[in-house]
């Protein structure tokens, strides 16, 4: 599985599963990072140990907004996280699945903000693309931002990385 994080640069994801069975865990952006992930829990960062230690406290937390929203994903199924979206996923068996982080129209505005702040180089080469394959994009590329306007873009705060995402500019 993976532990409980916001795929990078504000990309959203799809996970098909092949084989195998995966209990999710969602929350929505604007969950504070202190509540789904705490500082210390017992266990690490594993997604087994947030299950155990962390699930438990927010199942049926006073606030509705730091409940999760749970799943459990079966063969032939595809799960879709936005951007944005605190998730943690446990295999509940061995599993066999298929990810991908991706940017499409709905999303750019917010990808692109993270990535020209957060991978300078990358987002030169991107719009770079941009120019020959999507001019309507690239003319979005140029609008500047204020300060701020990250946030508003894509209503998260919050910013994480998965060793399990990738990028693409398709």
């Amino acid at each position: 599985g993976s532990y409980i994080h916001i795929d990078p640069l504000g990309t959203s994801a799809w996970n098909a599963l092949l084989a195998g069975s995966k209990l999710w865990a969602l929350f929505p952006p604007g969950t504070p990072k202190e509540v789904v992930q705490p500082p210390k829990h017992e266990g690490g960062r594993e997604a087994i140990a947030w299950f155990t230690f962390v699930y438990p406290t927010l199942v049926n937390a006073e606030d509705p907004s730091h409940r999760p929203i749970v799943g459990i994903q079966h063969p032939g199924e595809t799960m879709f996280v936005p951007g944005g979206w605190w998730h943690v996923v446990l295999n509940l068996e061995l599993s066999l699945a298929v990810t991908q982080n991706f940017c499409s129209r709905s999303n750019f505005d917010a990808v692109w903000a993270k990535t020209r702040k957060q991978r300078v180089k990358m987002s030169i080469k991107l719009q770079e693309q941009l120019k020959t394959h999507q001019p309507d994009l690239y003319e979005r590329s140029l609008v500047p931002l204020a300060e701020g306007d990250e946030k508003k873009r894509d209503g998260s705060s919050s910013s994480s990385s998965s060793s399990s995402s990738s990028y693409s500019t398709s």
